[in-house]
């Protein structure tokens, strides 16, 4: 190796060092009584510590505004602009974790995954049965996550950091001109009640939407569900999530023995479907 490479290379682990603050050296102790090299590498090393001074405080900034989320390049330019630059440089110092393409994550210790979408500054809504869980106190318990986001490079930058941290995530994007009704909960963007009710019966999670309906009897604005779903049909069949609703609210008064719910003589033609919603019905009952 010449005399010229080889404190290239002490240089360039002088860098990483102290970028990682683990060396107690500075460039002039390192380089000490070598006048001749110092002298090559003067503007050089000046130039690595001011870099190093820099990026520090960019890391600094960055933990302060977004630690715990995943950040996207192009909206950090509007805090530095050479923010590609930055953030790949501290992806390579192992300071935050380069994720997918133009997405980054700025570390933190999330307990779970519901940690760490309260950490994360990106919209996102907690959807279907994952929502469900909150609406019915978790009647049915998943290691499984469903999320809405209308950012589709987000979602899959999601998809990716869920791997990551072996997570069973379902990202689904929604186009931003269809708005997401959502509640707030613990921290947490929830799905509406409605919302949530008829996506669980779009999506066939029969037992999650009678017993969010169950639980939720006296807040649950019907009218609204049944006006809004009377063309809607649950996914790969004939029948309308209106019809659905109405036949499982029926079985519910015959299995309470009161009216508790507004409902109709109804029968449904599909028999599949007319089973699996009696069986939820049969749950939401023995277990309420």
């Amino acid at each position: 190796m010449s005399y010229s490479l080889k404190y290239e290379v002490k240089i360039k682990k002088l860098n990483e060092d102290i970028l990682l603050n683990n060396s107690p050296y500075t460039c002039q102790t390192t380089l000490k009584g070598e006048q001749e090299t110092f002298k090559y590498f003067a503007k050089y090393i000046l130039k690595v510590n001011n870099m190093t001074d820099y990026l520090t405080k960019f890391n600094k900034k960055l933990r302060r505004k977004y630690k715990g989320s995943l950040v996207k390049v192009e909206n950090i330019k509007s805090m530095e602009p050479n923010a590609k630059k930055y953030l790949n440089n501290l992806a390579k110092a192992n300071l935050i974790k380069n994720v997918t393409w133009g997405w980054y994550w700025i570390p933190s210790s999330p307990k779970d995954f519901f940690d760490f979408l309260r950490q994360d500054k990106n919209f996102k809504v907690i959807s279907v049965q994952t929502a469900a869980s909150f609406w019915n106190y978790d009647f049915i318990h998943r290691d499984a996550y469903t999320i809405k986001v209308t950012n589709r490079s987000y979602g899959k930058a999601v998809e990716e950091f869920s791997k990551i941290n072996s997570w069973s995530v379902k990202v689904e994007y929604i186009k931003p001109r269809l708005k997401i009704k959502y509640t707030k909960i613990k921290g947490l963007l929830i799905e509406d009640l409605e919302d949530n009710i008829i996506d669980c019966l779009k999506n066939w999670a029969f037992t999650d939407a009678f017993a969010t309906v169950y639980e939720n009897r006296k807040d649950i604005d019907f009218k609204k569900i049944l006006k809004q779903t009377y063309w809607i049909r649950i996914s790969r069949s004939r029948v309308r999530i209106k019809q659905a609703l109405e036949y499982g609210c029926l079985k519910l008064n015959q299995a309470l023995g009161k009216n508790l719910f507004p409902s109709r003589v109804i029968e449904l033609n599909d028999q599949y479907i007319k089973r699996e919603i009696d069986e939820s019905i049969e749950k939401v009952i023995d277990l309420a």
